[in-house]
């Protein structure tokens, strides 16, 4: 069991921590030490393959035009998305308060695991 923390700063910045606890630990564990606004989400299921050959590592820029926020988000893809298809699951969302007008592949390649 694993739960996520996420930890908002008065400045709109944001940390989010994985702990070895259900989320009665965790929150009571954030209470104790961590600053801020905290919300914790514990792990209830998994789904996927855990039978994974190659995959896309993808870094990602997200820009709001109005204001100049960037935001970066690096995760994996499967070899059989391609940029268009991050692009499009991004753009116009919001991300650490960051809304995607523009989206930027600033990096993606296939890799054997």
């Amino acid at each position: 069991m694993k739960s996520m923390i996420v930890n908002e700063f008065s400045n709109g910045k944001s940390l989010t921590s994985y702990v070895p606890a259900g989320a009665t630990e965790a929150q009571a564990f954030a209470d104790a030490v961590l600053d801020g606004e905290t919300t914790v989400f514990e792990q209830t299921s998994v789904a996927g393959s855990d039978s994974v050959d190659t995959a896309r590592p993808v870094d990602v820029m997200i820009q709001d035009k109005e204001t100049g926020s960037k935001t970066y988000l690096n995760f994996v893809i499967p070899t059989s998305k391609h940029e268009g298809d991050v692009i499009a699951a991004l753009q116009d969302k919001t991300v650490n308060g960051v809304k995607a007008d523009k989206v930027v592949i600033v990096g993606m390649r296939s890799t054997l695991y």
